[in-house]
């Protein structure tokens, strides 16, 4: 399948975009893979089809665009998630963003079909109904044994064996919101805003010159105060009535893509990660090293290292 496009300035910001995502990725790397997902020859070939009739790029599909985001990401050797990212912060299809809900749909269905698989009994990243009290809920299967490990919308969890139950219709994926969805704020002493996950690591900065995507596995300096979306912060900060104080924050800013916490949800299911914690040393790993650290951050070596994790803005 061919992607067309209006006009060649939305895959030269994509291209760009892509390259800053790794050492490794220069421009005309990024050019010639991108081209290449979207069904050309080549960057030349690309470069001249905006002259072409062809269908409205706005029309194509989630399959569509998580083919693009697959090839790119094998291309290129790059996260699913931070090609999604370059994409749409490209407007890659069109001036409008994506919503939310189309962000977590598309990196799910990356997800499923690059590295979780068709869901199965007894398979890690299989979604399952856990009997409890109040009525059943739904996560995905993460390690069975004496108990079942299951991965839930609020976080990590455990049952029984008898209450875990694999529906026999699929249920729809879902990103847990312990992985992308804001709980809180901290203020710096330069009045910028970095946005934290309830395990209490930093996705989003906000300040003057604008929104930047912060590593999980950073330690924030500098921290004046905090703030909590969810006046209950034990209960249902995650639930849809919950979410809505931190969903505003997100559009107030007019931030539309996911953080690269979410990143973490694939290696959740790789053997021998035992926890989220696992998971962000695992993204670590796969990065480019810590040469560029923020001034307002350094690298969290009790997260990354053997200590347990420790909550940025507490005493140290």
């Amino acid at each position: 399948m061919r992607l067309y496009f209006t006009h060649i300035e939305r895959p030269k910001a994509a291209a760009k975009f892509l390259a800053r995502l790794s050492p490794e990725v220069t421009l005309a790397k990024a050019q010639e893979a991108l081209a290449r997902a979207c069904g050309y020859r080549d960057w030349h070939e690309l470069n001249n089809s905006f002259r072409d009739a062809g269908p409205d790029p706005t029309d194509f599909s989630i399959q569509a665009l998580t083919e693009l985001v697959l090839t790119l990401s094998r291309l290129l050797n790059l996260e699913c998630g931070d090609v999604q990212h370059a994409l749409s912060k490209a407007r890659i299809l069109g001036p409008t963003p994506w919503s939310i809900d189309d962000q977590l749909v598309l990196h799910m269905a990356a997800l499923r079909q690059r590295f979780l698989g068709k869901p199965e009994r007894g398979k890690p990243g299989t979604i399952i109904r856990v009997k409890s009290i109040g009525g059943p809920r739904v996560g995905y299967l993460l390690r069975t044994g004496r108990v079942v490990d299951v991965l839930y919308d609020s976080g990590e969890g455990g049952c029984a064996t008898f209450e875990a139950v694999t529906p026999r219709t699929p249920v729809p994926d879902f990103l847990p919101a312990r992985l992308w969805l804001p709980y809180g704020v901290w203020t710096l002493e330069d009045d910028s805003e970095v946005v934290f996950s309830r395990d209490y690591h930093p996705l989003w900065r906000i300040s003057s010159k604008g929104v930047e995507r912060l590593a999980p596995w950073l330690w924030i300096r500098g921290i004046r105060s905090d703030r909590w979306f969810a006046t209950n912060t034990e209960g249902d900060w995650w639930r849809p009535a919950g979410r809505l104080p931190a969903l505003a924050y997100l559009e107030q800013h007019r931030i539309f893509e996911l953080p690269k916490l979410a990143n973490a949800m694939r290696h959740m299911f790789t053997p021998g990660i035992r926890s989220l914690r696992d998971a962000i040393r695992q993204l670590h790993t796969r990065s480019e090293g810590d040469a560029s650290l923020p001034a307002f951050a350094v690298l969290n070596t009790n997260l990354i290292d053997d200590g347990h994790v420790r909550r940025a803005g507490t005493s140290r």
